[in-house]
């Protein structure tokens, strides 16, 4: 069944906010253009916004009758850097209120058909327009096939908190039962649980307690990525597995799905029995991605891909050290989100790291790990999730960097936090999307 998404990072829609609440001589809103990048894999369509062009002062038709008119030669530069940057874009202006907002008439007759004609400079990619609200949007898609426009399944504002606005709503008046206890969560939580897809990287000791928690709150869409088999050293912290998977040597997919589904039988578990990186579509439809991997070079890998196609990222890890006589345990919970700052900003990730992690490769050999410490990191990464997704603390922009240690059971903000930029200048959102050859 296809799927097609429309995701903006909540940094750039600031700028776009910005710019269009700027008064104007004699217009009385102001208008511009979003840059988009499509990215289609079998049914599925992903749109994905990197840029703003503003249309400047002179190109605005004083016309008294509407709110905002362009000249041709706003389009022309609109057409044009579709063509020289081989990308898609989408008319925007603002009505300022709360909600949903509606198209004016003067909308459909007006942007309708200027955002038909101008998708046709590059057929590659999806054209259309967005109207913003205070807090919601809408958008819709020209459709050259059918003629018409539409919205996408599921339009998506990347920050914190992330603002989701569906094209179809889940009909369900009232809590069920079973979840009359998480009421807290909002009204919108049925649909955010019936719609979204989490992905999970590793289905090991945190992961295991990931998917347990999702399956809980209620999550419908639940992927999980894991290639391995289960064994004996793997029993005493993977919830859910029995001791007759050691003997089955039982795939950990199979044991993700068996727990998930003993909990909430309609879940939809997508189990991907290899390597991300083998099956990266998949993992691109992911709205959020858990990522439980063990070396710095698996996190790395994983970041700049989730980055690349605008999808939060929750790290979480642990690892248990000797120190003198006797161990220590430590961990950490990172949100790389798209707009802010990455694991490399935060000092998580170094080039040292990367080269000393190298030096050992082949011989690094299973690290330690408990079944408490893994819980312990994986409630709060569900907990940091479920507030991104839905919102219920009110927090804004939140950014997190939590470190953990389990020696005396702390949990607590990284001190490298305070000193961490906020804008990234690592992953750029001009580097979007799928790798693109460039003319020369």
């Amino acid at each position: 069944m296809e799927s097609i998404k429309f995701k903006i990072p909540k940094s750039l829609r600031k700028i776009i906010f910005a710019d269009l609440k700027r008064s104007h001589e004699y217009a009385y809103e102001r208008v511009g253009f979003i840059l988009t990048r499509l990215c289609e894999s079998n049914n599925d369509k992903l749109i994905l916004a990197y840029d703003y062009c503003a249309v400047a002062d002179e190109d605005y038709i004083d016309d008294e009758n509407v709110g905002a008119r362009i000249n041709s030669n706003a389009i022309r530069k609109a057409m044009q850097v579709a063509h020289t940057q081989k990308c898609g874009v989408f008319h925007v202006h603002l009505h300022m209120h709360l909600g949903k907002p509606t198209e004016s008439f003067s909308d459909e007759e007006g942007i309708q058909p200027m955002m038909a004609s101008v998708s046709r400079v590059n057929l590659h990619e999806d054209f259309g327009y967005l109207i913003l609200s205070n807090d919601s949007a809408i958008c819709k898609i020209y459709s050259e096939k059918k003629e018409e426009f539409f919205e996408p399944d599921i339009y998506t504002e990347i920050g914190y908190p992330m603002n989701l606005v569906f094209a179809k709503q889940v009909k369900n008046k009232k809590f069920s039962e079973r979840q009359k206890r998480q009421t807290f969560l909002g009204e919108n939580s049925n649909n955010v649980f019936e719609k979204i897809n989490i992905g999970i990287i590793g289905y090991g000791g945190g992961g295991s307690h990931i998917g347990q928690q999702l399956a809980h709150i209620g999550f419908k869409n639940i992927y999980v990525f894991d290639d391995d088999s289960f064994e004996e050293s793997n029993i005493n912290r993977l919830v859910g597995a029995k001791y007759s998977d050691v003997k089955n040597k039982t795939k950990k997919t199979k044991i993700a799905q068996r727990s998930i589904n003993d909990i909430l039988p309609t879940a939809n578990v997508i189990k991907i029995q290899k390597r991300w990186q083998e099956e990266p579509e998949e993992l691109h439809k992911c709205d959020v991605v858990v990522g439980c991997v063990d070396s710095f070079i698996e996190r790395q890998q994983l970041e700049a891909e989730t980055r690349r196609y605008l999808i939060p990222l929750i790290d979480i890890g642990m690892d248990i050290y000797k120190v003198m006589d006797s161990f220590s345990i430590s961990g950490q919970i990172i949100l790389s989100l798209p707009g802010s700052f990455c694991m490399k900003c935060c000092g998580f990730i170094t080039e040292d790291k990367l080269a000393a992690e190298a030096k050992k490769y082949g011989d690094i050999g299973g690290n330690p790990q408990v079944v408490w410490s893994n819980g312990v990191l994986a409630s709060n990464a569900v907990g940091i999730m479920v507030d991104l997704i839905l919102g219920w603390s009110v927090l804004e922009d939140r950014r997190v960097y939590l470190s953990y240690d389990g020696t005396r059971s702390l949990l607590k903000e990284h001190s490298r936090l305070i000193a961490t930029p906020n804008d990234c200048e690592h992953f750029l959102l001009s580097e979007i999307g799928p790798p693109r050859l460039m003319e020369i």
